[in-house]
C-alpha cells in the first residue's frame, strides 16, 4: 500500500550524544510525532538525516525505537563521512545542520515540510491545526517553550507528560522571556530619534518583525516554497543565524509570514549548556567556537544580509545553486524495518 504523507518532518542528528541524553531526547521526538499522527489521523513522514555517523557507535536506525504505523512512517537518510570530509571546516565541525536539513527537505514527499530539531514536541493544539489549517505560499512560525524533562529515568516520560511540564523559558516574536517575568515595555520612538539609534535598534524599526526567535525548531512551509528558496543557505559554518536568514528570504520573495498564537507551540527539551544556544550557556558556546576556530555568521553580518534581502525584495536571488540539498548525491535511505529504500 502506497503511503502518501500530508506532512514531511525533517531533522538531523548523529549518535554522538551532543547536548546530553541525545537518544532519550530523540526517542521522545519520534514517539511524539508517531503518537499524534495516529491520534489525529494526519499521515506524517519523518525524515532524519544522519550526518557523518560516528564509526564507533550504532547508527540511529538501530539505536532508537521506531514506531511505524498507518499514519506514520520514518526513514533515516545517511550522509557519509566522505561527503562531510570534503567540505571546508569539516575537521572542526562534525555536522552541517542546515545542509543536512536541506538534504531531507529536497527528498521530502509531503506537500508541506516542517524543518525542526530532534528534541522538539508539538502541542496538541498545533498538531490539530496542521491537519487542516495550512495554506500554500505561507511560512508558519510558533513560539517555543523550553522544558526540563526527566531524561535520566529508566523509563522515559510520555510525550503527553512532557507537554504538561511548566516551561522555564518562552521564545516569542519579541524574543526570550521567563514565564514569571512581566513583558518589557518598548520605549516610544519618534522619527527624529532614528538618527541617534544604534544599528541594532534601528534594524528593529526598519526590518520586518519576523519571528526569528527559536526559528530553527519550527519552520513550516510548502514544498514549493522550499524549492523556490532552495532551502537554507549552505554555508560550511556553524548554524548560528542561518535559520533566520531563510525567513528573510521568504519575506523578500513575497511569501506570507504567519505566526500561530499559543497554545499552538513547540516544546523544546532542554540540553546541556554550551552545546547549543541558551542564555545561560551562550558564553560557553561562543568561547568553544572561537577557541576551535569554527566560523559563524555574526549578528552584524546577519542584520546586514537581512537588510539586503528586504531591500532587494522579489529581485533577490536564492543563495544556493540548483544542486542544493545534495541533489546529485546518491544517499542511502533506510526505513525503520531496516529495508533500504530504492
Amino acid at each position: 500500500m502506497t503511503f502518501n504523507p500530508q506532512l514531511s518532518v525533517v531533522a538531523t542528528s548523529r549518535n554522538d550524544n551532543h547536548g546530553g541524553n541525545l537518544l532519550a531526547r530523540m526517542q521522545l521526538f519520534i514517539d511524539g510525532f508517531a503518537e499524534q499522527a495516529g491520534r489525529y489521523g494526519l499521515p506524517v513522514e519523518l525524515i532524519v538525516v544522519e550526518w557523518n555517523p560516528p564509526p564507533d557507535r550504532p547508527p540511529l536506525g538501530e539505536a532508537l525505537r521506531w514506531r511505524p504505523g498507518e499514519m506514520f512512517q520514518a526513514q533515516v537518510t545517511t550522509v557519509p563521512a566522505g561527503i562531510h570530509d570534503a567540505l571546508p571546516n569539516s575537521a572542526r565541525l562534525p555536522m552541517y545542520q542546515m545542509i543536512a536539513k536541506n538534504a531531507g527537505i529536497r527528498r521530502a514527499r509531503g506537500p508541506y515540510v516542517l524543518a525542526t530539531n530532534i528534541d522538539i514536541l508539538l502541542s496538541d493544539e498545533l498538531f490539530d491545526y496542521l491537519k487542516a489549517g495550512l495554506e500554500p505560499n505561507t511560512m508558519y512560525r510558533v513560539d517555543r517553550l523550553d522544558v526540563v524533562a526527566p531524561l535520566d529515568l529508566s523509563v522515559l516520560p510520555s510525550p503527553a507528560a512532557v507537554r504538561a511540564i511548566r516551561p522555564i523559558r518562552e521564545h516569542g516574536i519579541g524574543g526570550m522571556r521567563y514565564p514569571d517575568e512581566a513583558p518589557a515595555a518598548l520605549p516610544r520612538r519618534t522619527w527624529r530619534d532614528l538618527g541617534r539609534l544604534p544599528t541594532a535598534a534601528l534594524d528593529r524599526l526598519v526590518l520586518p518583525r519576523l519571528h526569528t526567535s527559536g526559528c530553527g525548531d519550527f519552520t513550516l512551509t510548502s514544498r514549493e516554497v522550499w524549492e523556490s528558496l532552495r532551502g537554507y543557505p549552505e554555508w560550511p559554518i556553524f548554524s548560528w543565524h542561518i535559520d533566520g536568514v531563510v525567513l528573510y528570504q521568504a519575506y523578500a520573495a513575497g511569501v506570507a509570514m504567519v505566526n500561530l498564537p499559543p497554545p499552538m507551540v513547540a516544546l523544546h527539551l532542554e540540553h546541556s549548556q554550551g552545546s547549543g544556544w541558551t542564555p545561560e550557556g551562550s558564553s560557553a558556546l561562543f568561547h568553544r567556537l572561537d577557541q576551535s576556530g569554527v566560523p559563524y555568521l555574526s549578528t552584524a553580518e546577519y542584520r546586514k544580509l537581512a537588510r539586503k534581502l528586504v531591500r532587494e525584495g522579489r529581485q533577490s536571488q536564492p543563495v544556493n545553486g540548483p544542486d542544493w540539498g545534495l541533489a546529485g548525491r546518491d544517499l542511502v535511505t533506510t526505513h525503520p524495518s531496516g529495508r533500504v529504500a530504492p
